[in-house]
């Protein structure tokens, strides 16, 4: 298993200091993380020592990158591995790898946009029934009126949340179908 270059990230000493100016176009990082706090970690999932030894670690292949990541969260399950291009954080990762058994805490997963779904109906099926119970009292308790407007806009904000994070993982999976085409083949 390709292990990559470690890159350290802070390096006062480095031409050009910042690390995406180092890697190539093709190439992609791994940052190694705490799944909870997102905190960096060093390969051996422990904290850093010193916060300026953080590093990345370098692949020229975006599977090398995730067969390195996969291995790291099989080893250490509180570690969450975040694979970013070249363009570095100024994007959402490429790919975020966890532990399998973490991946439905994940808030993009299927779980979690079921549940936000089902939130929003059950917020749109609460409104009638409270228009109703103001209505039947010639408009005059309002609270029923307004707790359902609310209850239909909280709705809308769930479906428009579950809608926000279905288009970012189609952008993300559009760059990381670009990343890999433009990865030259294997040696």
């Amino acid at each position: 298993m390709d292990l990559g270059t470690e890159l350290r990230l802070f390096d006062p000493k480095r031409k050009p200091r910042d690390w995406t100016e180092i890697i190539r176009p093709t190439q992609c990082a791994v940052f190694l993380k705490d799944r909870a706090t997102s905190h960096s970690r060093a390969p051996d999932g422990k904290p850093y020592p010193n916060p300026d030894d953080t590093a990345c670690f370098v692949f020229d292949q975006l599977s090398a990158a995730q067969l390195f990541s996969e291995s790291k969260v099989q080893a250490f399950p509180h570690l969450r591995c975040e694979i970013y291009d070249a363009q570095g954080l100024a994007h959402p990762p490429l790919l975020v790898i966890v532990h399998p058994d973490q991946q439905d805490r994940e808030e993009s997963g299927s779980f979690w946009s079921r549940r936000r779904k089902l939130i929003a109906v059950v917020l749109f099926l609460m409104a009638p029934p409270l228009i109703w119970i103001d209505n039947r009292r010639s408009n005059t308790l309002v609270l029923p009126t307004f707790l359902a407007f609310n209850c239909i806009l909280a709705g809308l904000r769930f479906l428009y949340w579950d809608f926000g994070l279905k288009h970012q993982e189609r952008e993300r999976r559009k760059r990381v179908e670009t990343h890999r085409r433009r990865e030259p083949g294997d040696a």
